[in-house]
């Protein structure tokens, strides 16, 4: 008698596989030449899916573990789902046995998840010394004009199209709240019990912002402050997203990358001349207010929109109207 897919993962427990199970372990100790492999259940859940799905399923990498909660990262299955309408597949939680299209959208991890089939849309690289150890499958934008330039020192095609999908955000949340404090404080989450943020902790004009709070918390607290220093750089980037001015801040020596990422993004927005203002423990309330200087976000979103490679066409001239509206 033919089981059905639901008979299958019943019979699953642990290392106990149906049929398909063990064809799925097979694969992945010859992918990876690993003698052993236990794949948990949600992997094989997903992985019966991907055979039984007569449509194309939408994988995609983010990070994981306290990263999935930060916020650029956690917004990546939001984004998509919105975007493209489908529920994304983490990629870390399926076997592509179909070699389908995985896709890198919003984050620091290219060069992280070396996969032939790996689609970019708007990631980059975290440091000068990032590379891809496998070539991607296509790249339809990146983050900013730093990765592409590693991108095609080696030898891989990338075109001119930057972007972080995180500053689309607000088609979807734009949440209408009044500015309660002059000073929003968003410490990456590497410094996050920094000392340095005791002060400002007690200044009733200072809102210090958990990066790892829920999407729209952290997008409602940043529209809630005049001014946003963040050491974070999707803090900085979703201030921009919801017309916040931001400069960048330091706290420590935590955050990797020696600043790449953020040398990225400000190029591809076109803030120049941007640097990390060190916070010390003589660095008071004013200190930080001077810092603050007027600049334009100048990105063209509309060119990121029209390459997406998992929006329906349709969708795409909808969502470019929206943003003419959000412009005005």
């Amino acid at each position: 008698m033919c089981k059905t897919f639901w008979d299958l993962i019943m019979e699953c427990n642990k290392m106990t596989y149906s049929i398909k199970g063990k064809k799925i372990v097979r694969f992945v100790k010859k992918k990876t030449g690993m003698s052993k492999v236990v794949i948990s259940r949600t992997t094989l859940t997903n992985t019966l899916q991907l055979l039984k799905s007569k449509e194309k399923l939408l994988i995609a990498y983010w990070a994981t573990g306290i990263k999935s909660t930060n916020w650029g990262d956690a917004l990546n299955p939001i984004l998509i789902q919105k975007l493209s309408g489908k529920t994304p597949i983490l990629a870390q939680e399926i076997v592509n046995l179909k070699d389908q299209d995985i896709y890198s959208v919003i984050g620091s991890t290219l060069g992280f998840f070396p996969e032939k089939n790996l689609v970019v849309w708007g990631s980059g690289f975290i440091s000068t010394s990032s590379r891809f150890t496998e070539e991607p499958k296509k790249i339809y934008a990146v983050r900013g004009p730093l990765t592409r330039e590693l991108i095609l020192n080696q030898g891989i095609f990338c075109p001119k199209i930057y972007g972080d999908p995180a500053l689309l955000y607000p088609l979807f949340y734009k949440p209408n709240i009044e500015r309660k404090y002059k000073l929003g404080i968003i410490p990456h989450y590497a410094d996050q019990n920094s000392n340095l943020l005791n002060t400002f902790k007690t200044n009733s004009e200072v809102l210090v912002i958990n990066i790892l709070s829920s999407t729209n918390e952290v997008v409602d607290n940043i529209c809630k402050c005049e001014r946003i220093a963040s050491s974070s750089l999707h803090g900085i980037i979703a201030a921009d997203a919801y017309g916040i001015p931001s400069i960048w801040v330091e706290f420590s020596e935590n955050v990797i990358g020696n600043g790449f990422k953020f040398y990225d993004y400000f190029e591809s927005v076109g803030r120049k001349n941007e640097r990390p203002h060190r916070i010390t423990e003589n660095t008071t309330f004013n200190d930080i207010l001077g810092i603050f200087k007027s600049y334009k976000i100048n990105i063209d979103l509309s060119q990121l929109l029209d390459v997406c490679p998992f929006i329906e066409r349709q969708e795409v001239n909808v969502l470019k109207r929206k943003l003419k509206e959000l412009d005005q």
